[in-house]
């Protein structure tokens, strides 16, 4: 029987409503398994591990490095996949840490959350968790994310692809515009134009370091009309990730309002500013702000999410010896 670590870390998929207030449960998560048996029987075994137990708003840098330390300290061979558990607030921003991460994993990774508590009939937890057990009896390596949607089609994304939750709909989307695939009839099919994470040789060779603490901290920004860049404080930061409008472009006027007094703030302080996503690797006719980025000192970043640039930047200002230039392209983040 295929053996199945899952780790549990809190977040809808483990709590409980009392009173109208949702909050987790220790109970509430392992009370997933004896759900998945009654409705799936036991086609699998679960090892289950709890390194942290919190609504997932509450994550932090502390909180991911104890998930990693919990991953590192598996011994993979006695399992055919791993299974996380998670709230749905910052899945998305989980997932891209973990994919950057744990690709070169000889097994599988699944990311899953809930759209409400167990108990609740509407509760797409334990349907989740069924569709990650399919992917990782399918054994193709990788860091995924299963999620099914309110179409109750069940969508497979690649971690460093999911984007954050529409706070509408509370749907999730693919940062390429299609899930990598689905779950039908038991069977996982792939998406015909999706690719995989593809991870350069020299960036293998950094990524095996792990990064022990994350003490160079990061920060997102996004633009929006008006913004004054002078109300951002740089202080204890080590880079900046810059998310700009979908042609690549921020404003460039005005004196509190232009991003380019902005990254002039950021050399004087040391401080390395990435644009993204940029769409044409060869930034073949960019719009004149963008070009003014990018004479700036502005890195860009290529067709990348705000989850994955935001993780893929923090990984690399904790590496050692990590050069973004040479070892963090990817075919596919």
């Amino acid at each position: 029987m295929d053996k199945i670590l899952l780790i549990l870390t809190g977040g809808t998929i483990g709590s409980f409503s009392e009173n109208g207030i949702i909050n987790v449960n220790s109970a509430s998560a392992y009370k997933l398994v004896s759900m998945y048996h009654e409705r799936f029987g036991n086609d699998v075994e679960f090892e289950t591990v709890q390194p942290v137990n919190i609504l997932s708003e509450n994550m932090t840098y502390d909180i991911w490095l104890r998930l990693c330390e919990c991953i590192d300290s598996v011994d993979v061979s006695k399992y055919r996949g791993i299974i996380i558990c998670h709230g749905s607030d910052t899945l998305s921003y989980t997932s891209a840490f973990i994919g950057l991460l744990y690709n070169k994993l000889n097994i599988p990774v699944v990311l899953i959350a809930a759209n409400y508590e167990l108990e609740n009939p509407k509760s797409n937890g334990i349907i989740n968790l069924r569709n990650a057990v399919l992917v990782v009896k399918q054994g193709m390596r990788g860091v995924f994310t299963a999620y099914s949607n309110n179409k109750g089609e069940n969508d497979i994304y690649l971690a460093t692809r999911i984007v954050e939750s529409d706070p509408y709909t509370d749907q999730y989307r693919s940062f390429d515009g299609a899930p990598w695939g689905k779950i039908s009839g038991n069977k996982l099919i792939i998406n015909a134009k999706s690719g995989i994470n593809m991870i350069n040789d020299e960036f293998k060779a950094v990524i095996n370091e792990r990064p022990l603490s994350l003490n160079n901290k990061v920060m997102l920004i996004r633009p929006y009309p008006g913004m004054s860049y002078d109300n951002i404080s740089l202080e204890g930061i080590s880079a900046v990730v810059h998310y700009m409008y979908h042609s690549a472009t921020a404003c460039t006027a005005g004196e509190e309002t232009s991003v380019l007094k902005f990254a002039e703030r950021c050399a004087a302080k040391n401080i390395k500013i990435y644009g993204a996503s940029f769409k044409n690797e060869n930034l073949e006719e960019v719009y004149k702000s963008s070009n003014e980025m990018l004479e700036r000192g502005i890195i860009p970043l290529f067709n990348i999410s705000p989850e994955a640039a935001y993780a893929k930047i923090l990984i690399s200002e904790n590496m050692k010896n990590a050069d973004i230039s040479k070892c963090w392209y990817f075919e596919n983040v």
